[in-house]
Formats: C-alpha cells, sequence, structure tokens
C-alpha cells in the first residue's frame, strides 16, 4: 500500500515527502476512553500514512491520482478538511483505507488512515504537537489552555488565506488578532527554546534502513534515533520501549518507515521540535503588521 501511494505523490511533486507510522499504543488506549462506542476494528489510524506537497493544487492531485488509480484497497472513508477546516483550524486531506492486499486474511480489519498536507499545513499541524508536548496539553486533540487554543486556530485560518492568495479585511483582523496573542504568548522565543538536541544510536546498520525509532524526552529536550534494516527486530525493541515508558509523561517514542533521514526530519518534524518553517511564516506576517492591501492586490 506505502509504494502505491508513494508512487502517486511523486507523479504530482517529484519532491514529496512519503512516510508511514504506527500509532503507539497509549494513543490508542486514550483513544478507546476518549471515544464512547470506539473499538480496534473501527480505528482509523492504527496504521497511517503522511503525504506532504508544495501547494494546494498539487494536494489536489494526489488526491485525484490516488482515488482514481487501481488498487485492491477499500477506500472506506474520506474527509476534506481542506474544504471544511476543522474548529481547531487543522487542514488537510484524509482518506481512510482498508487493507486488501495479498495478505487480506491475515489483517482483515486494517485500516490505514492517509494523511495528504500541504507544507504549511504540515508546519501548522507540527506546531500544534510540539506545544502539546512541551507545556503538557493536549492540544491536538483540542484540550488545553483556551490561549494556545485560539492562537492556533487564527493561525491555521490566517495561513490558508495567503495560501489561497486572497485576503480579505476579515483575514487581516485575524492576522492582527493573531500577531496579538503570538506576542503575548511569546510564541516566537518559546518554539525556539523547544529546540531539541538529536543523537542518533544504531549507526553502524545499513545507510539504507529505512525502519526508525525516535524517543523524545521532553525534560531534557533531547531524541534519541535508532535505524534499523529489520522490521521484525525494529518492533521488537519498539514494543519494549513503550512498555518501558508507559508511566512516563515526559517521553514518547514512535516506530516510522521512510526512505531516509532527511525524510524522517521532514515528514515528522514534531519529534525534532523543529518549527522552522511556521515560525518563519509568522515572523513574515510580523514584520508585515501594519500593511493591509486590498483583497486583488494580495
Amino acid at each position: 500500500m506505502l509504494g502505491y501511494f508513494r508512487a502517486k505523490a511523486f507523479d504530482t511533486d517529484s519532491k514529496a515527502v512519503v512516510a508511514r507510522r504506527l500509532k503507539r499504543t497509549p494513543s490508542i488506549v486514550a483513544k478507546l476512553k476518549r471515544e464512547p462506542g470506539m473499538k480496534l476494528d473501527r480505528m482509523e489510524d492504527i496504521g497511517g500514512v503522511r503525504i506532504i506537497v508544495e501547494s494546494l493544487e498539487k494536494v489536489k492531485g494526489v488526491h485525484i491520482l490516488i482515488k482514481e488509480g487501481r488498487t485492491r484497497n477499500i477506500l472506506r472513508r474520506e474527509r476534506d478538511y481542506i474544504s471544511q477546516p476543522k474548529p481547531s483550524g487543522y487542514r488537510g486531506i484524509h482518506l481512510i483505507y482498508r487493507y486488501n492486499g495479498a495478505k487480506v486474511s491475515a489483517f482483515p480489519f486494517h485500516n490505514v488512515e492517509l494523511q495528504i498536507r500541504t507544507k504549511i499545513q504540515h508546519a501548522w499541524a507540527t506546531t500544534v504537537e510540539v506545544v502539546g508536548t512541551f507545556t503538557r496539553q493536549g492540544l491536538k486533540a483540542s484540550r488545553g489552555s483556551k490561549e494556545w487554543l485560539d492562537f492556533f486556530t487564527l493561525a491555521g485560518d490566517v495561513f490558508a488565506a495567503l495560501e489561497h492568495g486572497i485576503l480579505g479585511s476579515a483575514d487581516y483582523a485575524k492576522r492582527d488578532r493573531l500577531i496579538e496573542k503570538s506576542e503575548r504568548l511569546g510564541v516566537l522565543s518559546k518554539l525556539q527554546a523547544y529546540a531539541v538536541t538529536t543523537q542518533y544510536v544504531n549507526d553502524r546498520s545499513p545507510k539504507d534502513a529505512k525502519f526508525f525509532i525516535m524517543t523524545l524526552n521532553a525534560d531534557s529536550g533531547k531524541i534519541l534515533v535508532s535505524r534499523f534494516s529489520n522490521l521484525a527486530l525494529a518492533t521488537k525493541v519498539y514494543g519494549e520501549k513503550e512498555i518501558e515508558l508507559r508511566s512516563s509523561d515526559s517521553e514518547d517514542v514512535v516506530l516510522v518507515s521512510t526512505e531516509s533521514l532527511r525524510t524522517l526530519k521532514l515528514a515528522y518534524p514534531n519529534y525534532f521540535a523543529d518549527t522552522t518553517h511556521f515560525r518563519e511564516k509568522l515572523r513574515q506576517l510580523m514584520a508585515n503588521k501594519t500593511s493591509h492591501p486590498t483583497a486583488d492586490s494580495a
């Protein structure tokens, strides 16, 4: 399934970033508790694939190619959070597929969630996760400080207006409120302070190893990255690490498959606390905060 998604992504954008990950056990348990009636065979994002492309036009292109392409896997559900964003400000396209490959009998209820985002949408989602991790808030699930939640809702709206290239008076009013909240919260300085130190282990593994375990410690500001060429071994180590960190509030671990370490950083910058792209966009807004051109000239 990953190969199919990757081929369609690169057909549209040669610089697309494609990665997959397994949902962590604590996240699964939390979701089962949080959502009444939720069951494992109904959970849509135990497995996930992420595609990041340059623009809204390319998101649409990948979306169409994947939907109209020939695959044995079954499209079960589709959510367009670009046309209808979440109240939190989240945007992207989600496609839920049920695995129907050669080993269908072994995975009869395995659902995979495909997320397709632009770089700006990905930067927004990344920063929500980074702030949530370091402030111990469930911002991704719309839980936590109202100030932060409002900030990200405004940021999502303003960034979306910039991507569409049409800003009206309401968008500039939101931009001004966004800048005000950013200054009050000290967003730029906080995001800079969250940057973590990366340490690599297993560096003797083959350079083409495509399985990575990332362990983030928010207290120490460090992330350990281990690289594996064998999925069974990576899964075993990942399971052991999950058990070890089960009672920790400051550490998080994830198993990811991607083409290279560079792609890993691009697809999962939240684990590296990398909010560079978001900060650049916010700085640009703040530098031009006195500018209120007409919608026609934007």
